[in-house]
């Protein structure tokens, strides 16, 4: 696959028709490890838990290439973080953090329609606090089917550190994740639809939490409960 535009350290086409869809992750500053002034940390991105024994999603691109992969919890806790499998066809990567959780994402059961509200997080986006997360709101601008993989398709505004990122409708249930953005329309961004996840995680015998018809959480507290930083050191 042809890489047309880099953004920032990593870079992913998915192959789009109009215009080649770009990973995001930040490449410097953000996350504990420059606030300790620690060298090595190549990129950094968002990931968040899809069991509650503490497996968890991110994007292949953030985590390709590590000497040492790193999740930091929102309380500020380091979790060590090793790297199960990956489908970068997909931009997909299962981590394993051996660390418990009250809740995982749980997939909504239903479609969600064209102009429906969505929601991601993101960590890392801004260097002095990587541990606050950036809120974005944006809606499902439609979907894509490229080389036989599908792609919700969200305008929305991402940027470097979003990848990975779990996207929830507006009752907090999960819709995908995060993989990219389309280089040519930068207010457009790509995720991997939730069922599409869901086989990734079974293909490696990872049961995530059932789909429900019904979620009922804010979009915020349910992104915020879910997701953490995620850095890829040398």
């Amino acid at each position: 696959m042809e890489c047309r535009r880099r953004v920032l350290l990593s870079c992913v086409v998915l192959g789009l028709g109009g215009g080649a869809a770009v990973g995001m992750a930040a490449g410097q500053g953000g996350g504990p490890a420059s606030e300790r002034g620690r060298d090595g940390m190549l990129r950094s991105g968002t990931a968040f838990f899809v069991t509650r024994a503490g497996e968890m999603l991110t994007s292949a691109h953030v985590v390709r290439g590590c000497g040492r992969i790193e999740v930091w919890a929102s309380d500020g806790k380091r979790l060590p973080a090793s790297l199960v499998a990956t489908d970068d066809r997909r931009d997909l990567a299962l981590l394993a953090t051996r660390h418990g959780v009250a809740t995982a994402a749980r997939p909504v059961a239903r479609s969600a329609r064209q102009g429906a509200p969505v929601y991601t997080i993101g960590f890392g986006l801004t260097p002095t606090t990587p541990l606050v997360p950036v809120m974005t709101h944006g809606h499902l601008h439609g979907h894509a089917q490229p080389k036989g993989y599908r792609l919700l398709v969200l305008r929305a505004a991402l940027h470097e550190g979003n990848s990975g990122g779990p996207v929830v409708d507006a009752r907090g249930g999960l819709l995908g994740m995060v993989v990219g953005r389309y280089d040519k329309q930068p207010d457009l961004g790509v995720a991997v639809p939730a069922a599409d996840l869901a086989q990734f995680l079974a293909s490696h015998a990872i049961e995530g939490e059932p789909a429900t018809h019904a979620a009922e959480m804010e979009p915020d507290a349910a992104l915020r409960q879910v997701s953490a930083l995620v850095q890829c050191v040398k």
